[in-house]
């Protein structure tokens, strides 16, 4: 029986590149970092001679996203696109999506478009949304809501 969610995890290409991007761009804190190598991490990940770093990241919550560079086997391009089968995103609530949007844009962060605003039937503002990539090309969502 499930209990509850424990992290959530990202394929990337360089370990302290992707760490740096999660706790100074988005803030996030780094929870602990990993090397795994030997039998167990084989049989998990089903790869022979696999080793792997990795990095957790979170905002204190208890959800943790974990970044995992693979050393062996090494991985291959990013070639998913949002709507690919397979294709996955991380959602985050912030505050003011207008603010961050900017502050993030000149950190570096590229997104698709800028914040879209969503109105209920009464015409009110309900939520903004914006979507963006990490350096590894992994889709984030930034959502708003009032």
């Amino acid at each position: 029986m499930l209990k509850s969610f424990f992290h959530t995890g990202f394929v990337v290409k360089d370990i302290e590149k992707s760490v740096q991007f999660y706790s100074e761009v988005l803030g996030m804190s780094i929870a602990g970092r990993t090397e795994r190598v030997g039998e167990f991490v084989e049989q998990v990940l089903a790869f022979p001679g696999a080793h792997i770093k990795g990095g957790f990241v979170d905002m204190g919550e208890g959800h943790q996203l974990e970044l995992i560079q693979y050393l062996s086997p090494s991985s291959g391009e990013n070639n998913l696109n949002r709507n690919d089968l397979g294709a996955s995103h991380l959602a985050f609530f912030v505050e003011d999506l207008d603010r961050f949007y900017k502050d993030t844009c000149q950190k570096g962060i590229s997104y698709n478009n800028p914040p879209a605003s969503m109105f209920d039937e009464g015409g009110k503002l309900s939520r903004k949304a914006a979507y963006a990539q990490d350096p590894d090309g992994n889709w984030l969502e930034f959502v708003e809501t009032f």
